[in-house]
């Protein structure tokens, strides 16, 4: 008789963390909740004033910098990478929580038979 019980137990329990996976990778794609932020872009403030470029092949270079910096600001803005990793992460997290509860369920449902 106990272990019909734990076997209910596992399996309801691996059924319940299945669906609460799911729900939570629902909630994130559909953009109701945020995805964990697991990378994150540091702002970094610049305390120190740049010195002034001695040379002319310093100020272009500087110039093709900045104009490069922004093209590529316009094309992919900053926060796209970041929020691709964090997605990419918490579908993999996901996954080996759904592998994990499968296992768990498969055990229940093993004790049951018994």
């Amino acid at each position: 008789m106990a272990k019909k019980i734990i076997g209910w137990i596992l399996v309801i329990g691996g059924v319940l963390a299945i669906v609460g996976g799911l729900w939570q990778s629902y909630q994130i794609f559909t953009d109701k909740i945020p995805a964990p932020a697991i990378f994150k872009i540091s702002e970094q403030e610049q305390a120190a004033v740049k010195a002034q470029p001695k040379s002319i092949d310093e100020i272009a270079s500087q110039q093709i910098q900045q104009l490069l910096q922004e093209q590529l600001g316009k094309m992919l803005p900053t926060d796209t990478i970041t929020k691709l990793l964090n997605l990419t992460c918490w579908s993999i997290f996901v996954g080996i929580l759904t592998l994990a509860a499968g296992k768990i369920a498969t055990i229940g449902i093993n004790l049951l038979k018994i």
